[in-house]
């Protein structure tokens, strides 16, 4: 067995050897001619070949063009005949592909197209839409200018980042390679020189920058090379754009005394194109292709590819993806999705992305991507889901995360939740059902009861954003009704698809409820000290007390007097209490707190003893008269509720005292 073994790694070491070191192919007939093809772009996915093709008689111009652009697809390994592009990329003058997107529905292409039909020093893009590539669009670079003849320009995938090949008076000699940054969609940054690490005093020209973003590919009559122009290696060592590895030579795999130069690789990182002049039909440049060796690849990538889908009827939408970097919730970059080829987009290792389709009138689906262990390039296909906004809909929601077996929101709860509450915000007439829904315990009714307090949760929140209470119904499905559903979603590692809200939309008419008055006295419940009777706002909202009550019972606060240190009531005062018992028989929806109170005069506990004491025996006479004892509540509070200073005699005996309120249930 393990001479087997040792066999077996032997076969695939020598089979890789084998692979690694096949020489340089070229693309034949079907590509390339006894003309000059040159400036190849490879698709991401590796199956549609651009290039360019001088003074071809095809050309728009016919031979005396100097140079149109050519296509030509990959089918079952082998290339199709390649067919002039035609309008409007190719007019009469010198045309070429710099680069192409992802999903291959824009383009970067050589020169400044205007309205006139003329061309300018720079470049433009141009965008596919219904098949047919649109009249290209100037793009401005800013405090751009070029004193070289040549020039050469890279969209990076993100396209986020232009690379060119210019000659300015910063230059080292003759054409530097340059970085550029995308301001807005028409407009990038001042080139900036990519420094001396990768600029000689000779030309550098031709450069790629991989899917990863970081390896860069370019010609070069400097660095060391073989004789004509070399093909170089380097790698971007941070965020900078000057610090790069020291440029490699691809070796005589690649390279030649002759001329090699515009190199062109897949996002999986395996295939290579470049042009030589070395073994061409008719000494002319032809495009060659090779495994690219393993010590140049670039760092692992996604490709993801894919559509947007309404998830009521499964058509396709066209949609804007929104992908984000969640380490620093950076947007990587918006993506297009259209109905004829959905969408297609390179996420770069190390990193774990959110993304979500975003189209007027609908609500997207959040997915989740974690490569931050990405060790091999991926090509993943996926639908992304998206629910219109409109009654009976029913968006799931996983990444509303929750603490394991509670009801408590993780960390990472906010985004979802701050996103949904935004739409709420948005569709003020929205109501909608908030459903939890679990299977985290064994028994189905702890699921139910925690499911329920899930979404109270998110509806408590949503009204802490602002949310009227009266737009959110809340229930707990917990483990009844399992999760379905035609697109397919990428959960955040650890999240289970039974485990999520679902957020219905039951009303799109949703009127603010008239503010509830139970009694009908004009004052709102909410500001009603007395829901249930009919009062007045002087009272807040209870029935008003009249000035003959307010009298007695200000006679009673002033005129109830207790034996000295005893809660025995004088004679002298019963005269009084007996109005306070006529106002009670009176006005049956009184009810009565008598306060006992004292000075600050001996012992604490003593005195608050004492007046609890006073107002049992003034509670105590009331229902001797006749007063039902749930009318009447008696509290003592010693000497903690002075009202005047305890520091004078006469303060001393204001703060002795019996207060009577009258209050209502």
């Amino acid at each position: 067995m393990r001479l087997i073994s040792l066999l077996l790694i032997i076969s695939c070491s020598l089979n890789q050897s084998k692979a690694q070191n096949e020489a340089p192919k070229n693309l034949g007939s079907s590509v390339n001619s006894s003309y000059q093809e040159t400036k190849p772009v490879i698709s991401p996915d590796g199956n549609t070949l651009f290039f360019a093709r001088q003074n071809y008689p095809d050309n728009y111009d016919g031979a005396n063009d100097p140079q149109d652009i050519y296509r030509s697809q990959k089918t079952n390994g082998n290339w199709s005949l390649a067919r002039n592009i035609g309008e409007p990329l190719n007019d009469k003058y010198p045309n070429g592909v710099s680069s192409v997107t992802p999903d291959g529905n824009t383009m970067l292409i050589l020169n400044a197209y205007n309205e006139y039909g003329d061309v300018l020093d720079g470049a433009s893009i141009s965008h596919r839409r219904g098949g047919r590539w649109q009249y290209p669009e100037m793009i401005n670079i800013q405090e751009f200018y070029n004193l070289n003849e040549y020039i050469d320009y890279y969209l990076a995938n993100n396209e986020r980042t232009l690379l060119l090949a210019i000659e300015t008076e910063e230059s080292y000699g003759d054409q530097d390679l340059y970085i550029s940054f995308r301001i807005d969609e028409r407009n990038w940054s001042k080139p900036v020189n990519l420094g001396r690490q990768i600029n000689s005093s000779s030309p550098e020209f031709s450069p790629f920058l991989a899917a990863d973003n970081k390896t860069l590919f370019f010609a070069s009559y400097g660095h060391n090379g073989y004789g004509d122009a070399d093909i170089f290696y380097s790698k971007r060592l941070d965020d900078s754009w000057q610090n790069w590895s020291k440029p490699e030579n691809l070796g005589t795999d690649v390279n030649s005394s002759e001329f090699e130069a515009y190199y062109t690789i897949d996002a999986a990182g395996e295939n290579a194109y470049f042009v030589t002049t070395k073994g061409s039909v008719a000494n002319s440049k032809d495009i060659y292709q090779m495994t690219l060796p393993y010590k140049f690849r670039p760092d692992p990538v996604l490709l993801l590819r894919g559509v947007v889908v309404d998830l009521i009827n499964n058509e396709k939408l066209e949609a804007e993806i929104e992908f984000v970097n969640t380490s620093n919730y950076e947007k990587n970059e918006d993506v297009i999705s259209n109905t004829e080829n959905g969408f297609s987009h390179i996420l770069e290792e190390g990193v774990l992305y959110q993304y979500l389709p975003v189209k007027r009138g609908y609500i997207g689906i959040l997915q989740y991507q974690d490569l931050t262990k990405l060790d091999e390039y991926l090509e993943k296909d996926q639908q992304l889901g998206m629910v219109p906004i409109a009654v009976n809909s029913e968006i799931p929601v996983h990444h509303i995360t929750f603490v394991t077996n509670a009801d408590i929101f993780r960390f990472d709860a906010y985004y979802e939740l701050d996103r949904f509450a935004s739409i709420l915000q948005s569709n003020s007439k929205m109501q909608i059902e908030i459903v939890g829904h679990t299977s985290q315990f064994p028994l189905e009714a702890e699921n139910e009861r925690l499911s329920y307090n899930r979404a109270k949760a998110v509806a408590e929140y949503f009204e802490q954003k602002g949310i009227h209470p009266d737009r959110l119904k809340i229930k707990g499905a917990g483990e009844k009704n399992a999760f379905t559903s035609i697109a397919g979603v990428a959960l955040k590692n650890g999240i289970k698809l039974e485990d999520r809200i679902a957020i219905k939309i039951i009303s799109m008419n949703w009127k603010k409820p008239k503010p509830k008055d139970t009694d009908g006295d004009g004052i709102i419940d909410t500001e009603d000290d007395c829901i249930t009777l009919a009062g007045v706002a002087e009272n807040n909202g209870c029935p008003e007390i009249t000035k003959e009550t307010k009298e007695v019972l200000k006679e009673a606060l002033e005129g109830i007097e207790f034996e000295l240190a005893s809660d025995v009531i004088r004679e002298t005062s019963l005269p009084i209490l007996d109005k306070v018992v006529t106002v009670m028989q009176e006005n049956p929806d009184y009810n009565l707190k008598i306060s006992g109170h004292t000075d600050d005069q001996g012992n604490d506990d003593a005195n608050l003893l004492l007046s609890h004491k006073r107002a049992q025996a003034t509670k105590k006479y009331l229902m001797d008269k006749g007063i039902a004892i749930l009318r009447l509540d008696a509290v003592g509070y010693g000497e903690m509720q002075p009202v005047e200073s305890n520091d004078t005699a006469e303060g001393r005996a204001k703060n002795r005292r019996v207060e009577f309120d009258i209050v209502f249930d």
